[in-house]
């Protein structure tokens, strides 16, 4: 009798699959769509803020350096969400320069500022030239910052370039399950050339940097246990997951919690 009863439970969960839609995620369908866009004019020089560029292939890259608290400290490159807009991020960019020798966030080509067309193997190019531009003059090191979607990214520099850290702020541990957890109606898979590129646990795996993994304990896009799932399959020897407490996705870089957590794993 008990074997009836799983046979058919299990025949019940195969059919609620299969009544779902299935749609097969491809690296750009993990971007906002339309991209967002910002009104140029508001790149502009602040206190403490500069606006630059760097050329890249198809596209001029704009973004913000924000001056230092610490001269001696490490340079913080910072990669955004899907819908990334550095202009978002200001106030968080400036918590974390307190502890930094300066933090640089560039909005992705074809985004905000930035001009070019934004495809996701682009982006990680991209991150890649910026890191080689701003770790000509980081005594300190770099630390690379990754919030959302740009924790892939992130991840994908420090397993190519020499890290002096690495932060992760609302990572998925696995993306097909995260896309569950936002659209339970849906059944989502990766298509496979998406497969190596959305692989954090695989990222993580080979970086041995200091890590630190945050991620709120309210996310309403990735399932909170994520966060603490992919600190635990990391390589690195000094790593920590801290939760923060009421955090959603959105805004978890502004959450007070988070900029003193970062700060404090700045000034190790």
């Amino acid at each position: 009798m008990i074997g009836l009863r799983v046979c058919a439970a299990l025949v019940l969960v195969a059919a609620t699959v299969a009544a779902k839609t299935v749609v097969t995620i491809h690296p750009d369908d993990i971007m906002d769509v339309p991209r967002p866009t910002a009104a140029l004019a508001r790149w502009t020089d602040a206190p403490g803020r500069r606006a630059v560029t760097l050329n890249v292939p198809g596209a001029m890259l704009r973004g913000f350096v924000y001056a230092g608290g610490r001269a001696s400290g490490p340079v913080v490159l910072m990669f955004g969400g899907s819908g990334n807009l550095i202009v978002r991020h200001d106030g968080a960019s400036r918590a974390f320069a307190r502890d930094a020798a300066q933090v640089a966030f560039y909005d992705y080509r074809g985004y905000g500022f930035s001009t070019g067309k934004a495809h996701f193997r682009d982006l990680e190019g991209d991150a890649l030239r910026i890191y080689d531009a701003i770790s000509t003059n980081a005594t300190g090191g770099v630390v690379v910052l990754g919030y959302s979607m740009g924790t892939a990214i992130a991840e994908y520099v420090a397993l190519r370039r020499p890290v002096s850290g690495l932060i992760l702020c609302a990572p998925w541990n696995d993306f097909v399950v995260a896309e569950n957890y936002g659209d339970p109606k849906t059944a989502y898979v990766l298509a496979p050339e998406a497969r190596p590129l959305f692989d954090e646990v695989a990222m993580v795996q080979g970086i041995h940097a200091p890590l630190l993994v945050l991620q709120g304990t309210l996310d309403d896009a990735i399932p909170p246990q994520q966060g603490r799932a992919l600190e635990r399959a990391a390589a690195s020897p000094d790593k920590r997951f801290v939760p923060i407490a009421g955090a959603k996705h959105n805004g978890l870089l502004e959450s007070p919690q988070t900029q003193v957590t970062v700060r404090s794993f700045l000034d190790r």
